[in-house]
């Protein structure tokens, strides 16, 4: 017969292990975090961003509880937008994001709205998100057209596979990269760059080159555009200054 002792000390070591595992189970590599509503078009957009520490998974779906319908909006994909490893994307008005109408009971700045995101690894993760003021439509939404007589910024871009990542590189000229003026006023020939994948926003780039990291089997479009200091796109002839590249994942 046992000593009671190591018939305690398995247990204990039993409910430890369950309780690890029960843990690991519950503990899902994505987060949520600086969810806002924002009055935009005929509802409120969603922002948030999107910290994934763990592998490569897929945006598939976001809902509410509350009365009204939210949808993705802004995003090229068939088969939910993909979070590539390690990163921390954003929901944002001038890429990929959310939109809310319908809403019942008024949308006065500082009501909290339920909302879940579900991915297809990680399953549902939820959040509230901030009614907030609206920004103005000169934030992420309108074009800055280069006037006459400004230098204007020029891009190139190439996307290579870099371990189980990629390597995006830039190519520019006539614009410098200001990290320490972004959301200042506007100054010719300076500013940052966004960087999008199926139109999700992975980052702001206020250098030459970006790691993305591991992404879900399929076929993306990476794309970067030129921003000024108060985020407005770069834009030539109605054509905003942006490159783009086509990739694979087997």
């Amino acid at each position: 017969m046992k000593p009671l002792w190591i018939l305690g000390a398995a247990i204990l070591l039993g409910l430890a292990g369950a309780a690890v595992w029960y843990v690991a189970l519950r503990s899902p590599d994505i987060a949520l975090r600086d969810a806002t509503l924002e009055p935009h078009g005929d509802g409120l957009a969603l922002a948030l961003t999107i910290d994934n520490a763990g592998p490569p998974d897929r945006l598939v779906e976001i809902s509410t509880a509350a009365e009204g319908q939210l949808i993705l909006a802004g995003a090229l994909f068939s088969e939910g937008l993909a979070i590539p490893a390690g990163a921390s994307p954003k929901l944002a008005v001038d890429g990929a994001h959310g939109m809310l109408t319908g809403l019942e009971g008024g949308t006065a700045p500082g009501r909290l709205i339920p909302v879940t995101l579900r991915f297809a690894q990680a399953g549902a993760v939820s959040t509230r998100a901030r009614i907030v003021e609206g920004m103005g439509e000169s934030h992420g939404t309108t074009p800055y057209a280069v006037p006459e007589g400004e230098p204007v910024p020029s891009l190139s871009m190439t996307v290579t596979p870099e371990g189980d990542g990629w390597r995006v590189t830039l190519d520019t000229d006539n614009i410098a990269f200001d990290e320490a003026a972004v959301d200042g006023p506007h100054e010719p020939g300076h500013g940052h760059a966004h960087l999008y994948l199926d139109g999700l926003k992975l980052s702001r780039l206020y250098g030459p080159s970006y790691r993305i990291g591991a992404l879900p089997p399929g076929s993306y479009e990476v794309r970067v555009a030129l921003n000024t200091n108060d985020h407005r796109a770069y834009e030539v002839n109605g054509e905003v200054i942006a490159a783009s590249a086509q990739i694979t994942v087997d």
